[in-house]
Order: structure tokens, then sequence, then C-alpha cells
């Protein structure tokens, strides 16, 4: 998977700031997990924690995707609702978007939005790693090759 980019998006951070990924994350190795779904959290956290595991203080991304122009309206409502429920100190590593992904998900080769999605990107904002749904055996020593060349 190397060379491939991560595809830019534009999102709202829990903090209030505005982010564009990967370009913010440039000249950082960094894991970004993407959900279109809530049931798909515990699909993240299973990747994320075990990549802040191996690297211990490397910055993980979480863009929750709602597709629908329709929740658009409610987006602070949704937005409050997951800041009281996610720590102060990862605020500014959450970022939603709204609306229209289709391109995103196009180049990021998702299909299954019921699924949770991480990527390892690289300080150029090449993607190295990609993994999907629950982190098993498997691709957890998948991941570990990736990091070990970055992260010890």
């Amino acid at each position: 998977m190397d060379k491939k980019k991560f595809p830019k998006i534009e999102v709202k951070t829990l903090s209030g700031k505005e982010l564009v990924l990967p370009d913010d994350a440039e000249g950082e190795v960094v894991l970004i997990g993407v959900a279109f779904v809530r049931e798909a959290q515990g699909m993240l956290d299973s990747w994320m924690d075990h990549f802040e595991e191996l690297c211990h203080g490397r910055k993980v991304y979480e863009l929750p995707i709602i597709e629908s122009d329709l929740w658009k309206i409610f987006s602070g409502f949704i937005d409050g609702g997951m800041r009281s429920g996610i720590p102060e100190e990862k605020h500014d590593l959450v970022g939603t978007h709204y609306g229209d992904a289709s391109e995103f998900k196009e180049k990021l080769g998702i299909v299954d939005t019921d699924r949770g999605y991480v990527f390892l990107v690289d300080e150029k904002g090449n993607i190295k790693f990609r993994g999907s749904g629950y982190a098993d055996e498997e691709g957890k020593n998948e991941m570990l090759k990736h990091v070990k060349k970055i992260c010890e």
C-alpha cells in the first residue's frame, strides 16, 4: 500500500478547530480511524488501543463521518454528545465530517460503511497500513510490521 496518499478531508474537531487531514499531520506518523456508524466504535478502539500500546505518544485521529445532510442540522447536538463521552484531551483529535463522503470512500476503497477502518499514515501522507473491522491477531501482527520501523 506504499505511496497511496490518504485523501484530503476537512473536519471540525470536538474542540471547535478546523482540521485538514492529512495536511495538518504532515511530518508525523499517525493512525487515522474512520467510522460511518456508531456501532463501529469498538472496532476502531481495538486498533487504536493496540497502536497506542505500540507507539505511545503518537497521535491517533478519529473521524466520524455522517453522510446525511439532514444530520448537519443537528451537528451541535451530535458533537456535544460526543464531547461528553470522549476525554477532553482527545477533543483536538476527533473531527466530524457531515455531508457527502462518496469521493473520500472511493479513494480509500471503503465499500462497507458498517465497519470501522484505520489507516497508518506516514510523515508525507502515504498510507502504510489499512485495517478494518475488529483487530485480530493476524491484523495486529501486520500492523506491528509497519509500526516497528517508525515507533521504536
